[in-house]
């Protein structure tokens, strides 16, 4: 709401309260009501400005006020607010309005509501400073002091942001002063700003006092804000206050203010030195005062939090002020003499110091480090620390240490349990305060405090204290890194030069931080500190986190406090502080594992001789666990700066990997399945590891998938498999080693693993290996896997790029190879451990050969016969079954043709007898011989028996054997003559067969693809040669019969017929996939097929192309759908691959989808080689069997499949370009030859469309025969075609016609229209889409079509298309499509072929256009039917079916209408033109359907309510309507006495202009309350209410024309004469006069369509009118205005325009006016004599503007008429029964009706009755025509 209606609102109210007892404020309410209504600014001006200008609008309100009503002053309370909050009161009047509030302050809690309410946007909106604020903050200072809890509350909350504001405005007060001093003199200003931070920072100033201070040198924002700060101190001090007026106010809410401003505004403290010392003379000595008294909780809380915000922001300029309360919060943590919650207090208070990194830097920096202040850091460690040990038993000190002998002890620790257990314990659920006690502000008593809280805090002020250190210096050594790579990347880069070799990635883990020169850098002076910091507090942190650790903490606490161990031990590694990174390594080391067995002797004693070994496997607790977290974060922070304390890292890392993997042997015993065994017993795999197996080339493989397991395990073994994840993941980081620490990385390695196996190892530095922990002794069970070598080895070959370049890493290599070699020869290691030496040497010795292939030719060659030793020793030395030796020796030969493929000339008969014995040994000779000729039955085909094939087959040998074919197909295919060719072949199919590995077969497939270009570019270098060029002409030029495919070539030459016979035979195999009963292979082969011959057929020879044709693309359609129809079986699933393949459930779609793929794939082969195949001698039966299957497969397969068929049909049908002419003249075909045969084609292609059509309908074919065979195979024909199978059939169309449209005749154009009506309107589909804003895909394909026809090379094509279109135009209006486009929305879609009416009308004005000569169109009665279909929705109107559902649209009938007047705007004209080519029976049928339309178009009233139409959509419908009447007034009214035209016709349409020209109709009353319920509309009024007035008879007319007496008495009775039926009697023109009369209770209802009947009844008068007026008339409001427009002809209509003068026009004006006239006459005469009987009963009551409008439109176009002469005479021939006089009489009747203004004669009665009226306008219209009747006959002066 407004303030305007708000205030006028409550102003009314207020005045209707004191209109009694209080008048004046009554008086004073309405000066404001009536100011509200009528600002007088303007009308742009703002109210509240206008308000704020008048003094008078605040006095109805203080006048309220005054009168101490509870109500009237809550009433001028809220309007005082609203006037406020919009700035509407006069800023004079704060000081009136505080001194009101203040006097009605005792009125109550509400009142006092309200005035809080309203002084806090008092001061927020008005610049209120001294006196006013005071007095405004007085009264919430004496409200805060209520008793009632809410107002007290409510001002405390006021008071808080008045304050808050008041020194807001300031800082914006220094904003502007700033930006005024800078505008005015910048380099003054900053010469001051300089002076005044000099001037603040200058420690040696003397102490300002207020006395100093200055108070006018303030601005009035900062002086109010001084002096409220001021007196808060002063107040809250129990001093006088001296700003406010104030005696006193609680100590606690004076506490709670100065807190909240020196939080939210500490910047203006720093910026005016006036605030500063506020600090230090009042602040300060406040603190001070009440420390030093005993204070209560609520008091002494917020004096800590003051305390801190001074620390915090204020120690600077507070330096021994702050050291004081340092010193002072340290005192109180001794546990002498202080209460806890103080302590409590002073630690929540050192844990917020703490964990602000730089106030700590700050507080070392201006203590510790001066040396003559006190060491307030080191003296808070101390004191943190000594206060945390002060109750052991309390935290329970030591229970770490105890807590490996319970195998399932919880991490965290609750109270109960403690209790019980009587160990205590931190916790965060029962050691914390859920709110700390300094911030407990509602608290007036100390809360309950947890005993174990104060040490809580300690160690969180420990943790901050290290994490604090860490977030400062880390990103400093992170960029300084940074830098300094990017300086060594540079350095070499520019040395380097062009040298190819690429460089290594940039260092971002293990950082080699000793070589950092951070004293260098820009924060050098804080990384100083922050040493000095580190080495002055380590030996306290180190004691406080070994406490902490060897406590009871609950899981997060530990966390916490190992997180503060990890930043702590990094930060001094990065500092290079060797003494304390160690120490804490040494410590976090004996924490990661559990106690040595030599402690737990006391509960060891049942232990027996199995003693040792079970000790051996302690348990290792989740801390343990956790601790190993974060030895594995440091190691990799540090890692680059570790050297020989990698070996105290790597050696815990063996101990804990043990413990971890017996923790999940264990876990595995009792029950749980997560994969245990392969982490603890690892005997057998780590026999039958192989090099792929075991990662060579794949470093990431050769660790066990730590996470992956841990995915699927529970939540204690998914923990540890994710902690042996991160052990592998450190090692996977020591690629970002440099050379010198992975140097010391891996030899630390090998003395672990030298120690572990019981090797003799040196170091080279005179030490053997020893354990580097004491009292932990290396376990290493027999089964198990030597730690040290699997590392060794998964680091070697993450490094290989190191280890294998002679120039970088020969040292590496050597120690690293060397152990391993020595391990694998040395009879003391175990049988396991020398066999994983050995698995290692093979997988560093593969990865260094790979990597030795970048080298040079003579290295390359030298590494690769290394290697080749080294596994055939490797594959020697086992003694496994059968089955592992082979598997290992096609890994081998995979390595073998990787890195010695190219040095291969022999031997590759038995490298693929090799690969294809891994799926059986006669698989591929098996398959060959079951080949079947070609031809045969489509069951005989396809692969082998899976069971055949798969004999001795080893298991999983497949997917070893394939990478080593694969590598073969992929780089060795030139190596192989035409026999190891065919091999390759048939193993390549044989694999493909295989139902192993569906990934494999899917791999064979894409190989042939392969094989495929390796052959056909092999032909393509043979076909170059002169040989091979004679060869090529050899081939060609043989013909005959469709020769076999060669199975077997025992002459290896790669040869022209080999090569050719090869190409066969691959296609045949890939073609035997193509039936394959798994749907991925059969696809796949499908596409790979098509795709090898679109590609290579261009290449093809005429004999090659016959077998691609007949033996190979075309069996393939009756195998396929032989393979589909047989009883589909469960299709076997293969072994997992690990692979994820998506495949529909239903064997039926699976079909369907090859279906699909192949129908498509073989029609775009046929289209792009349609040349090639009709060189062919049989390549009409080739045509025919690819079309009838199509069609067979879209008539009877699924939807899917028929919609492929369909398109494959579509696609077909483009006609060759004429480039590709050279392919026929190659053959010898010439032009004429060439479109014959392609003319077969397309006469095919269309009965074959023609004939899907008639059978999807249900008729038979009318060009061609119908099918009677379709070798269906059982299954029926689909009856229920979708819209998506019939949008792609007329979708054939689209490329059919264009090549057909030459020899397009009627016929086949008649049944094109015929089948697509049918599929139009085919009802049976299961889904439809709406069609009301747009066309249906079908819709729009057909209408596509027929845009393509050319109809102007067909005979009769117009009048048949213009037929069709008519057709569809008048789906959209039958009952099936009204009522669904009514449903629309609550049931399924059907359809309403509205968007398709929309369309049809639109192309059948263009084609009537077009066509509009076209005789058939008119004389076949295509024309008429046009016209008709118009009608239906022109007559329909309102209820014609929506025009649109979500896209706005014209109305459907207007899109009729105004079609139909384009229509007629030539095709009347025409239509008489071709007078002699139309036939009588069309030509009356034209003019019956015009008479039609206009009865359905021209009622006076309308089938819809007014109630339902809004009166601008009734006025716009209206102007249509006129600009409709227009139209028919030039073409049809105007045209109508067309001779041929029947009379009836004639009067008809007479008939329905003068219906139409009436302007209201007669009803009792009761048919006026029915009038507004919509209703059928009544009966028009004419003189005859039912009777038109063209059937008046000549008794009828003389009884009109009887004496003016005798009118006037049928008016006074209320009775007319009765011309009509009984029922006419409760209309009645004359008494229509919109009032009562004194007899009648008949009442005048207007017409709809006001102008529109005024428009017809301007016709009337143009239709009897001599002279074809040039006018336009347009009715506005109802008045008439007469433009000079012409109304009476078109210039585009044919015969009207030239033939104005000729005696055809005469005769056709004639002939209308001889109908028309008496029609006009008689309405003339009745509507005068209605007037001058009304005019004697209103007397000078004016008669109704539409009786007035009426009138005076007939008087005025009476007097300009220009009658057809004669038309009155002939039609009053022995009319006039009651005429007076002799024959002179008559004759000189006659004579005047006859004339041009024989209507003024004949009207000359009535006329001259009408001059008595009172009407001074209607008056000049009356002797305007008798005037003009007068001259006509010389009677003028």
């Amino acid at each position: 709401m407004s303030i305007a209606a708000y205030l006028q609102t409550e102003l009314v109210s207020l005045s209707n309260e004191a209109r009694r007892k209080h008048p004046e404020i009554k008086e004073a309410a309405e000066r404001v009501i009536a100011l509200l209504r009528h600002p007088g600014q303007g009308p742009g001006a703002n109210l509240a400005s206008v308000l704020s200008q008048n003094q008078d609008v605040l006095k109805p309100f203080l006048l309220a006020c005054d009168t101490k009503n509870v109500k009237l002053v809550t009433i001028s309370m809220g309007c005082l607010r609203e006037l406020i909050l919009h700035r509407a009161m006069p800023e004079s009047a704060i000081e009136i309005v505080l001194k009101t509030l203040n006097d009605i302050m005792s009125h109550g809690v509400e009142i006092q509501l309200k005035i809080l309410q309203t002084i806090l946007p008092l001061l927020t909106n008005y610049d209120v400073h001294a006196e006013s604020l005071a007095e405004a903050l007085l009264l919430c200072f004496r409200l805060q002091d209520s008793r009632v809890v809410f107002v007290n509350n409510t001002a405390a909350a006021t008071l808080r942001q008045l304050v808050i504001y008041i020194f807001e405005k300031v800082g914006d007060e220094d904003s502007t002063k700033r930006e005024q001093e800078k505008n005015a003199s910048p380099s003054s200003s900053s010469t001051t700003q300089t002076q005044t931070q000099d001037k603040e920072k200058d420690d040696d100033t003397d102490t300002l006092t207020s006395e100093q201070v200055n108070e006018e040198q303030l601005g009035p924002c900062a002086l109010d804000a001084y002096l409220l700060f001021q007196d808060l101190c002063l107040l809250t001090n129990s001093e006088p206050a001296r700003f406010l007026r104030l005696n006193n106010i609680s100590r606690t809410f004076g506490l709670e203010l100065i807190e909240s401003v020196l939080t939210n505004h500490f910047h203006l403290f720093k910026e005016h030195r006036e605030f500063a010392s506020l600090l230090r003379e009042r602040v300060c000595p406040l603190i001070i005062k009440n420390f030093s008294d005993k204070q209560d909780f609520p008091q002494t809380m917020r004096l800590m939090r003051v305390v801190y915000i001074l620390i915090k922001q204020f120690h600077e300029i507070l330096s021994i002020e702050c050291e004081i309360f340092l010193s002072m919060l340290i005192k109180l943590l001794e546990p002498e003499g202080n209460i806890l919650w103080q302590r409590v207090l002073a630690m929540e208070i050192f844990r917020g110091i703490c964990g602000d990194n730089a106030l700590m830097r700050r507080i070392y920096r201006a203590y510790d480090q001066q040396g003559t202040s006190t060491d307030i850091f080191a003296d808070m460690i101390i004191a943190i620390g000594r206060l945390s040990t002060e109750k052991p038993l309390l935290i329970g000190a030591g229970s770490f240490v105890q807590d490996n002998s319970e195998l399932a002890r919880p991490s965290h620790v609750n109270e109960r349990d403690n209790s019980e257990s009587g160990v205590g314990g931190l916790s965060v659920t029962t050691s914390t305060m859920r709110i700390q006690c300094v911030d407990q502000l509602d608290k007036a008593d100390p809360p309950q405090i947890p005993e174990t809280y104060l040490y809580y805090l300690s160690l969180v002020c420990i943790n901050s204290i290290a994490d604090g250190l860490a977030s400062y210096i880390f990103p400093i050594v992170s960029q300084a890194l940074h830098d300094q790579q990017r300086h060594a990347q540079e350095q070499k880069d520019a040395i380097d030069g062009a040298d190819p070799t690429p460089s290594r990635l940039v260092l971002t883990v293990f950082p080699d931080t000793n070589s950092l020169e951070l004293t260098k850098a820009k924060e050098a002076d804080d990384i100083a500190l922050v040493t000095i910091m580190a080495e002055s507090a380590w030996p306290g942190l180190l004691a406080a986190f070994s406490y902490f650790l060897g406590s009871n903490l609950d899981e997060e606490l530990f966390h916490n406090v190992m997180r503060a161990y990890q930043n702590f031990t990094s930060v001094c590694g990065v500092l290079q502080l060797t003494i304390p990174r160690d120490a804490f390594l040494t410590s976090l080391c004996k924490n990661c594992l559990p106690v040595p067995p030599a402690l737990e002797q006391r509960s060891g004693q049942a232990a027996g001789n199995n003693a040792p070994q079970e000790v051996a496997v302690s348990n290792i607790t989740e801390k343990n666990m956790y601790c190993l977290r974060i030895l594995l974060n440091v190691a990799q922070y540090l890692g680059g700066t570790l050297f020989d304390s990698w070996y105290l890292i790597l050696e815990t890392m063996q101990q804990a990997e043990h413990l971890l993997k017996a923790k999940l042997q264990r876990g595995t015993a009792s029950g749980k399945k997560a994969g245990a065994t392969s982490f603890g017993n690892s005997q057998q795999s780590g026999k039958v590891m192989s090099p792929s197996q075991s990662g060579a080339g794949k470093p990431n493989s050769s660790a066990i998938d730590y996470a992956g397991l841990a995915a699927g395990s529970s939540h204690q073994e998914a923990d540890v498999l994710a902690l042996l994840a991160s052990f592998k993941q450190l090692f996977d980081l020591s690629t970002h080693l440099d050379l010198s620490s992975f140097r010391s990385f891996t030899r630390a390695l090998c003395k672990l693993g030298a120690a572990g196996s019981g090797l003799p190892f040196s170091d080279g530095k005179g030490s053997s290996a020893a354990p580097f922990l004491k009292g932990l002794r290396h376990v290493s069970k027999s089964d198990d896997k030597l730690f040290a070598i699997e590392k060794l080895r998964h680091i070697c070959l993450l490094n290989i790029d190191r280890i294998a370049s002679a120039e970088k890493g020969s040292t590496v290599w050597d120690i690293a190879i060397g152990y391993l070699i020595e391990t694998s020869n040395h009879p003391a290691p175990s049988v396991h451990i020398r066999m994983q030496a050995c698995d290692a040497i093979s997988d560093i010795i593969i990865a260094a050969m790979a990597h030795a292939e970048q080298n040079s030719i003579a290295k390359q060659e030298e590494t690769q016969m290394r290697v080749m030793n080294n596994l055939r020793e490797l594959i020697q030395g086992h003694s496994n079954s059968l089955v592992e030796i082979q598997r290992m020796g096609l890994e081998t030969l995979n390595k073998l043709l990787q890195t010695s493929g190219q040095s291969l000339s022999f031997g590759w008969g038995i490298i693929f007898e090799m690969i294809q014995s891994s799926i059986g040994t006669h698989s591929l000779r098996a398959s060959a011989e079951s080949l079947p000729e070609h031809g045969a039955a489509g069951e005989e085909a396809g692969p082998p028996n899976s069971s055949t094939s798969s004999l001795a087959k080893p298991t999983g040998l497949v997917r070893i054997a394939f990478p080593s074919l694969q590598l073969i197909c992929t780089d060795f295919l030139s190596l192989l003559d035409a026999r190891n060719l065919q091999l390759c072949i048939d193993t390549l199919a044989a694999f493909g067969y295989q139902t192993e590995d569906l990934n494999i077969s899917l791999t064979s497939v894409g190989l042939l693809w392969n094989i495929s270009d390796f052959i056909q570019q092999s032909l393509r270098e043979l076909g170059s040669s002169p040989e091979g060029k004679v060869t090529v002409e050899v081939q060609a030029s043989e013909s005959g019969a469709v020769e076999a495919i060669v199975l077997e070539f025992p002459d290896p030459e790669l040869s022209f017929a080999n090569l050719n016979g090869l190409w066969m035979l691959l296609l045949y195999k890939i073609s035997t996939l193509c039936s394959d009963v798994r749907p991925e292979v059969r696809n796949g082969a499908i596409q790979t097929l098509l795709r090898t011959i679109q590609i290579n057929a261009v290449s093809l020879d005429m004999r090659s192309w016959r077998q691609c044709v007949w033996k190979i693309l075309l069996p393939l359609l009756d195998e396929i759908e032989a393979a589909s129809c047989r009883k589909v079986e469960e299709v076997p699933e293969p072994p997992p691959t690990g692979s994820f393949v998506m495949r529909n459930d239903s064997p039926s779609k699976q079909w369907d989808e090859t279906h699909v793929l192949l129908y498509n794939g073989l029609a775009d082969v046929f289209q792009h080689f349609l040349l090639q195949l009709i060189m062919l001698e049989d390549y009409q039966e080739a045509w025919v069997f690819l079309m009838e299957h199509l069609e067979t497969a879209s008539l009877f397969a699924s939807p899917d499949v028929a919609i492929a068929a369909l398109k494959g049909i579509q696609a077909m049908m483009k006609d060759p370009t004429a480039k590709d002419d050279d392919v026929t003249k190659k053959a010898g075909l010439t032009s004429e030859e060439r479109e014959k045969r392609l003319a077969r084609l397309w006469d095919t292609a269309w009965l074959v469309w023609e004939r899907i059509g008639c059978a999807i309908v249900g008729r038979r074919p009318s060009l061609g025969a119908a099918r009677q065979d379709y070798n269906a195979r059982g299954r029926p024909m689909t009856t229920k075609f979708t819209q998506e199978t019939l949008t792609e059939y007329i979708n054939i169309m689209h490329p059919l016609y264009p090549i057909l449209a030459s020899k397009f005749e009627l016929k086949d154009l008649q049944a094109f229209l015929d089948v697509s009506y049918l599929v139009l309107v085919f009802d049976a589909s299961p889904v439809y889409r709406p069609d009301i804003d747009y066309l249906s895909p079908l819709q729009v394909s057909i209408h596509d079509v027929l845009m393509l026809l050319n109809l102007s090379t067909i005979p009769g094509g117009p009048a048949a298309v213009l037929d069709q279109l008519t057709n569809q135009f008048l789906l959209a209006f039958q009952p099936d499509a009204v009522s669904a486009a009514q449903s629309l929305g609550t049931g399924p879609v059907r359809p309403t072929y509205i968007a398709l009416c929309k369309a049809m009308v639109a192309r059948i004005v263009v084609l009537l256009d077009k066509f509009q000569r076209e005789k058939g169109i008119y004389a076949d009665g295509v024309y008429a039917k046009i016209l008709k279909a118009f009608g239906v929705a022109m007559t329909l109107r309102y209820k014609c079916p929506p025009s649109f559902r979500h896209v706005e649209d014209i109305p459907l009938w207007k899109t009729a209408t105004t079609a139909f007047m384009e229509s007629i705007k030539s095709g009347i004209a025409i239509v008489e033109t071709l007078e002699k080519d139309i036939p009588d029976a069309q030509f009356f049928e034209i003019w019956r359907e015009l008479v039609v339309v206009c009865r359905g178009t021209m009622a006076p009233a309308l089938p819809i309510s007014m109630t339902e139409m809004s009166l601008k959509q009734q006025a716009q419908d209206e102007s249509f309507d006129l600009a409709y009447l227009h139209s028919l007034k030039s073409k049809v009214f105007f045209r109508m006495g067309y001779h041929r035209v029947p009379i009836a016709t004639l009067t008809e349409l007479v008939q329905m202009l003068d219906h139409a020209a009436n302007l209201y109709i007669l009803s009792t009353p009761a048919m006026v309350e029915a009038s507004t319920v919509f209703s059928p509309a009544p009966t028009l009024s004419t003189p005859s209410s039912t009777a038109p007035a063209s059937t008046i008879t000549p008794r009828m007319h003389s009884h009109l024309l009887q004496s003016p007496t005798d009118l006037k008495s049928a008016g006074s009775t209320g009775l007319v004469p009765a011309v009509g039926s009984a029922e006419d009697n409760a209309m009645d023109i004359i008494h229509g006069l919109g009032i009562t009369l004194h007899s009648t209770t008949n009442t005048m209802v207007p017409v709809r369509r006001e102008r529109f009947a005024f428009a017809c009844l301007e016709i009337l008068f143009d239709l009897c009118s001599a002279v074809r007026p040039d006018r336009g008339s347009t009715i506005e409001g109802g008045s008439v205005n007469h433009g000079n427009g012409n109304s009476g002809s078109n210039s585009n209509g044919a015969g009207a325009g030239d033939a104005h003068g000729s005696e055809a026009e005469t005769e056709l004006k004639n002939r209308t006016a001889k109908v028309m006239t008496p029609v006009l006459m008689q309405r003339c005469q009745v509507l005068l004599d209605a007037y001058c009987a009304d005019q004697a009963l209103l007397g000078k009551c004016p008669f109704p503007r539409l009786r007035h409008q009426e009138i005076s439109l007939v008087l005025q176009r009476l007097n300009e008429l220009q009658l057809v002469p004669g038309v009155l005479a002939s039609a009053s021939e022995g009319g006039v029964a009651n005429a007076k006089g002799g024959d002179s009489s008559t004759n000189i009747r006659q004579t005047v009706l006859v004339g041009p203004t024989a209507h003024l004669f004949y009207l000359y009665e009535p006329l001259t009755d009408a001059m008595f009226c009172h009407d001074s306008e209607v008056l000049l219209l009356l002797k305007a025509c008798l005037k003009t009747a007068g001259r006509s006959i010389g009677l003028h002066k």
